[in-house]
C-alpha cells in the first residue's frame, strides 16, 4: 500500500515540478510510505509511444495498486487527468488526500475526507509528514 501522487502536468512550470515532486516523494519515503508518480516515468511513456489513454490506464492500475491517492492542487488551472483520477477513486471508494496551495480556488478539497493547505514546498513536505 502507498500513495499515487497526482499533479497537473500540462502547462505546469517544469522548474516547479522538478523541485516539488522529488520533495513530495522523499516526504512519503521519510514516513515509510511507498509512493508512485507518473512524473518519474515520463521517458518510459515516451519510449513506448503512450498517449493520454494509455497513461490514464496505467495511472488507474497504479492507483489501485497503491490504495490511496494524494492530489497536489498547486494552481488554479484545471487538470483533466487529475479530475479523472479523483473521480476514479471516488467511484472505487479509494481514499483521497488533497493538498491545496493557499489562495487556490477549487472545490476538490470539499470532495474528499482529508485535505490540507500549504504555502510553499517546505510546508507541503511538513504537512505530508503530519498527515500520512
Amino acid at each position: 500500500m502507498g500513495y499515487f501522487v497526482a499533479y497537473r502536468h500540462t502547462g505546469a512550470m517544469p522548474e516547479r515540478l522538478e523541485s516539488m515532486l522529488p520533495a513530495v516523494r522523499d516526504a512519503f519515503m521519510a514516513q515509510g510510505q511507498d509512493s508512485y508518480c507518473t512524473y518519474f516515468d515520463e521517458e518510459n511513456f515516451k519510449s513506448r509511444g503512450y498517449g493520454p489513454r494509455e497513461i490514464m490506464d496505467h495511472a488507474f492500475q497504479k492507483i489501485e495498486e497503491m490504495g490511496n491517492l494524494f492530489v497536489i492542487v498547486d494552481d488554479t488551472l484545471k487538470s483533466e487527468g487529475m479530475i479523472l483520477e479523483i473521480g476514479f477513486c471516488i467511484a472505487k471508494d479509494i481514499p483521497v488526500v488533497v493538498a491545496k496551495r493557499k489562495m487556490v480556488e477549487t472545490y476538490l478539497d470539499k470532495m474528499v475526507d482529508t485535505s490540507f493547505e500549504y504555502s510553499d514546498i517546505p510546508e507541503l513536505v511538513n504537512r505530508i509528514k503530519e498527515t500520512v
